[in-house]
């Protein structure tokens, strides 16, 4: 497990989580159950993997953090329609899990009976989804999902590596897609300044910022 606190009150996990230990939640967005499935359904033969590294990756964060509650913070399910199957082993998840698993709505699976379109309060942070605007009168600190951030490296000779990645700012905690499926959207010339880029390996969290005017 490498974990990193990037405020005393917040800690993101390489495994692409955050954890609150205030509250004891565990933190994660855009897992997307299904995905495979899903294409699958519409004739795209993408190979039938993910849902087990989804589900053994969530096990051992749960084992390792032994957190009060758990909170998928949108796109759990890729589509709450092509893939019943996929759809069926998250709700299987989310009955058998050892703590309260709390689901907020994205885009993706905005019509799934499990999720909840409301934001959640945990001590002074406020968790949503990311794909809209959501009142915050208290000035909350955001953890959202939906932007799949990633960091990506080139060595100027034609390699090319991209990295799931956390972007920390003043106001909000952005977290990578926790999908194995998802590519991510380089975020590399987006940071304002003030901003950090964790890029996530299975062994490190590898700080980038933007570099001084």
């Amino acid at each position: 497990m490498v974990t990193h606190a990037v405020l005393p009150d917040l800690l993101i996990d390489s495994r692409l989580a955050a954890y609150l230990p205030a509250t004891r939640t565990l933190v994660v967005a855009d897992l997307h159950w299904g995905y495979a499935e899903s294409h699958r359904a519409t004739g795209n033969l993408l190979p039938a993997w993910g849902d087990d590294q989804i589900e053994s990756t969530l096990r051992a964060l749960l084992a390792d953090h032994t957190p009060d509650e758990l909170v998928w913070l949108g796109d759990s399910l890729h589509t709450a329609r092509s893939a019943p199957a996929a759809r069926a082993r998250a709700e299987a998840f989310i009955a058998g899990a050892p703590c309260p698993v709390r689901v907020v709505a994205g885009n993706h699976d905005a019509r799934w009976p499990v999720a909840s379109p409301a934001p959640l309060v945990r001590d002074r942070f406020l968790l949503h989804h990311g794909d809209r605007v959501v009142a915050n009168p208290d000035n909350l600190l955001e953890i959202v999902g939906h932007h799949h951030p990633a960091y990506l490296h080139r060595d100027g000779a034609g390699a090319r590596l991209k990295l799931p990645a956390f972007v920390q700012s003043a106001t909000r905690l952005i977290l990578p897609a926790f999908s194995p499926w998802a590519a991510g959207v380089a975020w590399n010339d987006r940071l304002a300044p003030g901003d950090t880029l964790w890029a996530a390996t299975p062994r490190r969290l590898l700080p980038f910022r933007p570099p001084s005017p």
